[in-house]
């Protein structure tokens, strides 16, 4: 302190006093980390070798490098807890802006006519789940007929979404005396015995807090009420009105969340990736969703059973890529080019002359 003056008591009580109140925010840092992680370790946190993808130019990569991309993976199973086997009832596609946090949904619809097998089997691509080994399979048919490069997915069954929106206080939402039929009739036929939950509502039309049964009820509905077409539809308001009502509940709710859903989710994402995403659940945004594809028709396709044709997948992967990258300079690969045309050939369903 020489040429200054010795430090007083009261300096040197508030040098003190600092030093405690920043090793009590580390601390409380620490925890709250601890805390956690704790919670994660709950989750079925699975190891993967990296998806497969096409031969993508560097222009793409580089558009793809700026998003972080995940399959949100819904499975038809009758069996809570079983996520080495099934269809993929749900397929959505999550594409999380890294700068911005603004995320784009795109459900691809279960009964699209896909190139499924790497050994180039064409099914529906809802079976590229129970085809290819499970969830990373299912990703890789992804990547090969979309362009793609996704390596993350999240896998949950009927009963998670149940309770997590159970545990949410449910959500609201408006429905036409058709869709209030439908849902009762999917609640009653099979949704409370697979979930395992009861429920005492009855869906009625208009505006409904929906349980954790009848949003699942929701969210499956497709015959008589816009089909394939809307059922994802109401699955992506599904996802997107649980992500709201997350971000307004409270850390009670939160903690119940983990501790309870947490167990009934399975995924390849490390446990660190996964706090990463967690610190930044506030500032998600669902800004924009669709399906895919988006020019279509229908065709029963033999063995296949009845299918949705994309037309043609060309063209509807070229939007895909200007829907969630805004990437107007994206160039097909070949791989996704053979694809397209054999489809055509399968379904003899060809675009326009002047594609």
């Amino acid at each position: 302190m020489s040429g200054r003056g010795k430090m007083t008591r009261r300096q040197k009580n508030k040098r003190k006093l600092i030093a405690f109140a920043i090793e009590v925010v580390l601390l409380l840092v620490l925890l709250l980390v601890l805390w956690f992680a704790i919670k994660l370790s709950k989750i079925n946190s699975i190891k993967t070798d990296a998806a497969k993808h096409n031969d993508l130019d560097e222009n793409t990569l580089e558009v793809m490098g700026k998003y972080t991309n995940i399959a949100l993976l819904g499975l038809d199973n009758r069996t809570s807890g079983s996520y080495t086997s099934g269809n993929a009832d749900s397929i959505i596609i999550a594409s999380i802006n890294n700068d911005t946090k603004d995320v784009k949904l795109v459900s691809v619809y279960r009964d699209t006519y896909l190139q499924v097998t790497e050994e180039g089997k064409y099914f529906k691509v809802n079976s590229a789940y129970s085809r290819n080994g499970g969830a990373l399979g299912m990703v890789e048919t992804l990547n090969r007929n979309l362009d793609l490069d996704i390596q993350k997915f999240v896998t949950v069954d009927w009963k998670a979404v149940a309770r997590t929106v159970d545990l949410l206080g449910g959500i609201d939402v408006e429905l036409t005396a058709k869709e209030a039929q439908q849902v009762n009739k999917y609640t009653r036929k099979d949704t409370i015995k697979v979930t395992g939950y009861e429920s005492n509502q009855e869906a009625v039309e208009g505006y409904n807090t929906l349980d954790g049964v009848h949003a699942v009820a929701y969210a499956r509905i497709r015959k008589g009420v816009g089909d394939d077409y809307k059922r994802t539809e109401r699955q992506r308001e599904v996802v997107t009105k649980m992500l709201a009502k997350m971000k307004k509940c409270g850390f009670g709710a939160l903690s119940n969340i983990m501790d309870e859903v947490f167990p009934m989710i399975s995924t390849n994402f490390s446990k660190t990736e996964l706090l990463g995403l967690a610190a930044g659940v506030m500032d998600y945004d669902i800004i924009a969703t669709k399906g895919f594809p988006e020019d279509n028709d229908g065709k029963n396709m033999g063995s296949a059973g009845s299918c949705i044709i994309p037309i043609s997948l060309l063209t509807n992967t070229i939007k895909l890529h200007e829907f969630l990258y805004e990437d107007e300079a994206y160039i097909p690969s070949v791989t996704v080019q053979q694809i397209s045309n054999q489809i055509i050939y399968d379904s003899g369903m060809a675009p326009p002359k002047t594609e």
